[in-house]
């Protein structure tokens, strides 16, 4: 073997190595957990239930103000109590990792403590 296919050789060789080392440990470190924005929310929201996105994909959705924006929510579950179209409601939610169908236009989230208000 010349100089030249040695240096090659070696340098491959250290090429494979350190994907391999990588690709091991890799797998078998812990990767950190994907922690959705605000995914625990503790304060109580007013809202509108609303069905008016529905040739949107999406059947029902909440309408609420976080206190900067109108945000929408896509409610998982939702109890055929509230499903009326311009239902104001009180509610806590923590957001879910559901898949949300073909609706696009919030975020899944679970309804805890609501309440119909006037």
């Amino acid at each position: 073997m010349r100089f030249g296919q040695r240096t090659f050789h070696s340098a491959l060789m250290t090429v494979i190595s350190a994907l391999f080392i990588s690709s091991h440990f890799g797998c078998v470190m812990k990767k950190p957990s994907v922690k959705l924005d605000n995914e625990s929310e503790e304060d109580e929201y007013v809202g509108i239930i609303t069905n008016e996105f529905e040739k949107d994909g999406c059947p029902w959705l909440i309408v609420y103000n976080d206190g900067v924006e109108d945000k929408y929510l896509i409610p998982v579950q939702l109890d055929d109590a509230y499903k009326k179209n311009g239902l104001k409601i009180e509610f806590e939610f923590h957001y879910s990792r559901i898949a949300q169908g073909d609706c696009q236009m919030g975020q899944p989230a679970v309804l805890e403590e609501v309440e119909v208000r006037q």
